[in-house]
């Protein structure tokens, strides 16, 4: 089970790297660097905060998930995992932009961007949709980019749900946020 789970995942990959669009290259470059540690997030609670629509206690609440989330990705998990990235299996891959040479299981990019869709949900669920496409978006461009698995975007959304879960229901009370049940998660 295991070695056909990993076959799929070398060529999933394979495919999304195989089947790139060339003008879509750099704004998918672009979108995966502001994914970086959340970033994306943290500007667009600036800019709504600055509008009143973010109020800066969802604020702080956003930063503390990103921060956990970072931390069990890149210092707890990655370290323990250890799993090489898709390039240095397949030298003859063409990775898009700057590659880390980190652990590649799981996918931070993609722990953050659910944890930060997760409390964006939260806090203005009116934009719901648009906060889970951004974090899919960023998720698929880190396997578009040819630095992670499918596998690893899949356990980095599952690593950043468990963090923003985890630390919104530590932090309830705290928040703004009326409904603090588990509606829209």
């Amino acid at each position: 089970m295991r070695a056909q789970l990993l076959r799929l995942d070398h060529a999933l990959r394979a495919w999304v790297v195989t089947h790139r669009i060339a003008w879509l290259d750099q704004p998918i470059f672009l979108l995966s660097a502001a994914g970086l540690f959340g970033g994306v997030w943290v500007f667009i609670a600036l800019i709504l905060a600055l509008f009143r629509r973010f109020l800066w206690r969802d604020f702080g609440r956003l930063v503390l998930v990103l921060i956990v989330t970072t931390v069990v990705t890149d210092y707890v998990l990655k370290p323990a995992i250890h799993r090489a990235r898709p390039f240095h299996w397949t030298p003859d891959i063409l990775v898009i932009g700057r590659h880390s040479d980190t652990s590649s299981f799981p996918s931070g990019h993609t722990a953050t961007a659910v944890a930060g869709a997760f409390v964006f949900t939260r806090v203005l669920p009116a934009g719901r949709v648009v906060w889970w496409l951004l974090a899919a978006a960023i998720a698929y461009s880190r396997v578009y980019l040819g630095v992670h698995y499918p596998l690893d975007v899949v356990a980095g959304a599952i690593v950043g749900a468990a963090c923003a879960i985890g630390i919104w229901r530590l932090t309830k009370g705290i928040s703004s946020d009326q409904s603090d049940d588990d509606e829209g998660a």
